[in-house]
């Protein structure tokens, strides 16, 4: 996400540089996968989702051949994996709310390695339901403005393309809040009035937040890097701010 925002706290990925090459896209290849046969097929042009995730995957510098190689398992043209969402609830330290999106071929597999994980550094997993009322389900889209762009302008011609919230991030960068079933056809509305779209994700949005210190919140981030580190482990949400 570019600069910061109140919304920057909400979801914890990793770039490629925090994390090793392989591991990054182990988990692009898993998401391509899944926007093949979740998304609406194999072709970029009438699959947003899937549209999303290859340019995700350029930005990584993943090899066209790995590319090609996730999209062919998710269509079903070669043998793979048979990859399957998770959501996990739970609270980390100081009671922080989570939701953790994860990719695996193995639910039981990931479900108590995850459970582990939580118990052995101080948070708590939970059921189904738990945490999922901290959140609202929302479409987040990251644009790039043009140098010397109007803000109010730009404002109404959100507004008018289904916008319900925004924040400029610095002078040539903002992101924008949809409802979550509009997110891919307000990013295209947005592509076709001429602004770049750098990004546009499904997001839980906290409705209530905790502040922690700085040395609780560098507790918290410790936490979040050892769940974010196992290998089916997409993103994570949570509610936790810094005081």
């Amino acid at each position: 996400m570019s600069g910061h925002s109140k919304w920057a706290t909400i979801k914890h990925d990793k770039g490629i540089n925090d994390a090793k090459r392989g591991k990054i896209f182990s988990k692009l290849s898993k998401a391509i996968s899944i926007a093949v046969r979740e998304g609406g097929g194999d072709n970029p042009e009438f699959n947003p989702k899937l549209r999303l995730m290859i340019e995700k995957a350029k930005a990584s510098n993943m090899p066209k051949e790995n590319v090609q190689r996730a999209i062919d398992k998710g269509a079903g043209r070669i043998e793979g994996m048979n990859y399957q969402e998770v959501t996990y609830e739970g609270f980390g330290p100081n009671k922080i709310a989570m939701m953790i999106n994860c990719v695996t071929d193995n639910t039981n597999r990931t479900n108590s390695e995850i459970k582990s994980l939580f118990d052995k550094n101080g948070g708590v997993l939970g059921s189904q339901g738990s945490t999922a009322y901290f959140f609202d389900k929302k479409g987040l889209i990251d644009i790039a403005l043009p140098s010397g762009n109007n803000q109010e302008e730009v404002e109404l011609q959100l507004i008018d393309f289904g916008a319900e919230d925004f924040q400029v991030i610095d002078a040539n960068h903002m992101q924008v809040i949809v409802e979550v079933t509009q997110t891919h056809q307000i990013a295209s509305k947005i592509k076709e009035a001429g602004y770049a779209v750098e990004d546009a994700e499904v997001v839980m949005i906290p409705n209530t937040t905790i502040a922690l210190s700085p040395a609780d919140f560098e507790k918290f981030n410790r936490f979040l890097d050892i769940i974010d580190d196992h290998d089916d482990v997409q993103r994570i949400f949570h509610n936790g701010i810094q005081s």
